[in-house]
């Protein structure tokens, strides 16, 4: 995936999820499934939050979208701080 094609397909996702209506963290934990947020968008963000952490592109943010260790992120946080690293991912 070139620069170009992530910091599109990130503003694209950052866009979902700023927009999904529900998708909110289970109280109790657990994966990101349990979002509710619809399949395709939830593997497009895993998606590129790999590819921006293979370019060394690191978000304390972006991490607990699923994670078990710490409080998730709400999804809007989440979209919100994807658009601000879309503007410039890759730089």
């Amino acid at each position: 995936m070139t620069n170009e094609e992530l910091k599109s397909m990130a503003a694209e996702v950052a866009a979902e999820l700023q927009a999904a209506t529900g998708g909110e963290p289970a109280a109790t934990g657990g994966g990101s499934r349990q979002r509710g947020l619809p399949e395709p968008l939830r593997e497009r963000f895993i998606r590129v939050r790999t590819e921006l952490f293979q370019r060394g592109i690191f978000d304390p943010v972006l991490v607990r979208f699923d994670t078990a260790t710490a409080p998730q992120a709400s999804t809007k946080e989440i979209g919100e701080q994807l658009s601000k690293i879309s503007s410039g991912a890759g730089n």
